[in-house]
């Protein structure tokens, strides 16, 4: 019997979180299904890709931004592929990816008499950022437009599956949750000193960071606001002053500009010597271990592959009470939970970690096993896999 092939497709070929899941999936499913992929550009998604032999198909016109005229051109690249490879499975994952994928599927189901399974994968719904009302209502409309063409919707959070049902996004059969998973037993993890060196080039009496892409999503500037002039903070000076020893922040990860360099003006506006941005850090999660506590203050979220792997190193973590999150993160038990947009709250978490070493320690325990559980690899491929058939 001649093995299923699956397309997938995502917008561009950066690295993140969703390129972290295509990747997962292609890889890991390639032996059992033909594989290929398709995106916009030749980044480093694209380069691990072809690093692990699979087909890489550029789409020249994709782009995140809305563009008419590129759009019309992106659609009839993907028609034209799809009739080239004629896939019996399309699996989407991005927000604007799905639109354009859902309409070209649809044509090519029309005309070639195929019969395809068309999956989307909702990394978070778009909706949930913070926007003007009306680009919020104009997302929604597309969603549900992207909807009508996908036989599945995996949601990567029983929230955001809530979310959708709440707002008609599509019908409740439709939506399924599946969590991100990674594959935590064979992550080589660097020892704490060793981590510290290479990313400090010494090492620290307090480290406090974060892996996360340099966008507004993510809500680093109050992150290093809590850090920088916030009351509780006199906390935090005092412990690292007595021990002789500056408090040091680590931001691994990088954003395309303007607000790359929105992270740079910031650091340089505030001279924050202990701010340490690094960027294009490959397999950033060997590193987990340099941190004392790990906080990832994010507006809008899905399911954050960082925050698993830093459950996975046993790292206490502190992170907003967004998306996903609450589904990994039970507050004062695998970790801290605070609400979004305040830096006040944030540095108050961090103080008491910093002043209860052994609740952090257990915190970070807990926050493994829990890991090990629920957010494994080998249960995101099953549980995936099963929808393809």
């Amino acid at each position: 019997m001649a093995k299923k092939s699956i397309l997938y497709i995502i917008t561009k070929s950066v690295w993140g979180g969703a390129a972290k899941y295509v990747y997962d999936l292609a890889t890991n499913l390639s032996g059992k299904f033909e594989v290929a992929v398709a995106a916009g550009g030749q980044g480093k998604f694209a380069q691990r890709i072809k690093q692990a032999g699979l087909p890489y198909y550029q789409i020249t016109n994709f782009q995140r931004t809305i563009n008419p005229l590129k759009d019309l051109l992106t659609f009839f690249e993907i028609l034209s592929l799809l009739f080239q490879l004629k896939p019996n499975i399309i699996h989407v994952n991005s927000s604007k990816a799905g639109g354009v994928v859902g309409a070209a599927g649809q044509i090519y189901r029309f005309f070639s008499h195929q019969k395809i399974n068309l999956i989307f994968t909702a990394h978070g719904w778009a909706f949930n950022e913070d926007r003007p009302q009306w680009q919020i209502s104009l997302i929604k409309f597309f969603s549900r437009l992207t909807a009508l063409f996908c036989d599945k919707i995996i949601c990567v959070s029983e929230y955001d599956r809530r979310i959708a049902i709440e707002n008609k996004i599509a019908p409740a059969n439709k939506l399924v949750t599946i969590h991100n998973g990674i594959d935590i037993k064979n992550i080589s993890f660097l020892s704490k000193e060793e981590s510290q060196k290479k990313l400090l080039g010494h090492t620290s009496k307090l480290v406090i960071g974060t892996i996360a892409e340099w966008t507004k999503n993510k809500g680093l500037f109050y992150l290093l606001d809590a850090l920088k002039d916030c009351p509780s903070n006199t906390v935090l000076q005092r412990r690292t002053v007595l021990e002789g020893q500056s408090l040091d922040i680590i931001l691994i990860g990088s954003g395309e500009n303007p607000d790359k360099e929105k992270m740079y003006d910031y650091d340089k506006k505030y001279n924050l010597d202990n701010v340490h941005l690094i960027e294009f850090l490959p397999e950033a999660v060997k590193y987990l271990k340099a941190f004392d506590i790990f906080v990832l203050p994010s507006l809008k979220e899905g399911l954050p592959y960082t925050i698993i792997e830093a459950m996975a190193a046993e790292i206490p973590i502190i992170a907003t009470e967004v998306g996903g999150i609450p589904e990994m993160i039970k507050d004062q038990s695998t970790g801290l939970l605070v609400k979004p947009k305040n830096s006040l709250r944030l540095a108050e978490k961090i103080s008491y970690l910093i002043n209860n070493p052994e609740t952090a320690k257990q915190m970070g325990g807990k926050a493994r096993q829990k890991a090990e559980k629920e957010f494994s690899l080998g249960k995101m491929l099953q549980e995936t896999k099963n929808l393809y058939y």
